[in-house]
């Protein structure tokens, strides 16, 4: 399989893991009852961990948060965060979703929805990795909002198998994405070309919330990975949505 195909796979597989992890939320779970689900049905799918812990944030506020907590719950009308980043020996998947548990979605999450679907959408190989920073604030500053600079995404390596990546997967790879000439949260003059993970987070009236997705381009071609088309950026099937 080709690196396109590990990717691919893995964010379908990623997203399936989410969506299940969603229809089975129920009222009074902790994030800690949330994150021990998503650890326990990664492997049963075939993931082999978590390149980091995921995020599980329940009515997530804007300052530093220890996580996650054992005592704050789901409740109806809960502001709730999920990221995942579930990986497997070639590749890994990038998925993250904010809703309002059995509400209607609230501006911030419908802002934070429609940010990352931008971002997605701008994204080209006539574009360089700065763009994407420069867009994204943009966007926020148009939208009366604020971006949270250290969250907007970063390049994708695969396990080469050999190496400094074969010895240390996945801690090499997460150590790489964190240079910043990696990073797309700086006016970085690259042309983006490979696998992208797009994950731009928001602050507005004292919450945080975001959205994540995957995207393979280069010269020919742009797409969302582990979806059908790039229709279906920030969608999810669930049950005990509103």
């Amino acid at each position: 399989m080709s690196q396109f195909e590990f990717f691919n796979r893995d964010q379908k597989n990623a997203i399936f893991l989410l969506e299940r992890c969603l229809s089975n939320l129920k009222i009074g779970q902790s994030e800690q009852d949330i994150l021990q689900y998503l650890e326990k049905q990664a492997t049963d799918i075939g993931f082999l961990g978590f390149i980091r812990r995921p995020i599980v944030h329940i009515d997530y506020r804007v300052g530093f948060r220890w996580g996650p907590s054992k005592t704050r719950r789901l409740q109806t009308g809960s502001v709730v965060q999920i990221h995942i980043q579930p990986y497997t020996q070639e590749a890994f998947g990038n998925i993250g979703t904010s809703f309002v548990y059995q509400r209607k979605a609230i501006p911030i999450v419908e802002k934070a929805k429609e940010l990352c679907i931008a971002a997605a959408t701008f994204s080209t190989n006539s574009k360089k990795a700065g763009e994407i920073f420069v867009f994204s604030q943009s966007w926020c500053t148009n939208h009366r909002t604020e971006l949270n600079k250290e969250s907007v995404g970063h390049f994708c390596f695969p396990n080469t198998q050999n190496g400094l990546f074969g010895n240390r997967w996945p801690q090499s790879m997460r150590a790489l994405t964190q240079m910043r000439r990696y990073q797309l949260q700086w006016y970085n003059p690259r042309a983006l070309s490979g696998v992208y993970a797009v994950h731009p987070d928001i602050k507005q009236d004292g919450r945080r919330a975001g959205f994540a997705e995957m995207l393979y381009i280069d010269a020919e071609k742009r797409v969302a990975l582990g979806r059908d088309s790039m229709d279906e950026l920030c969608t999810f099937n669930w049950e005990n949505q509103a």
